[in-house]
């Protein structure tokens, strides 16, 4: 396992990467456990949008 160092081991624009593949791996996978009535859809919402919003600070903090 990769240990982080307090400066900092990866550039922003790798976690934003990083990020947004997971986005898309969580919006493919919590559909599929809703239509199987594994998830409830407002949870699979939830989990997702907080995923967004992730990808979303870390786009603005690179910006900075």
């Amino acid at each position: 396992m990769t240990k982080l160092t307090p400066e900092g081991r990866f550039p922003v624009s790798a976690l934003i990467t990083e990020a947004q593949r997971e986005l898309d791996l969580r919006r493919q996978f919590y559909w599929a456990k809703v239509r199987a009535g594994k998830m409830r859809q407002d949870d699979a919402h939830l989990r997702i949008a907080l995923m967004e919003a992730i990808v979303k600070r870390l786009t603005v903090t690179a910006a900075l």
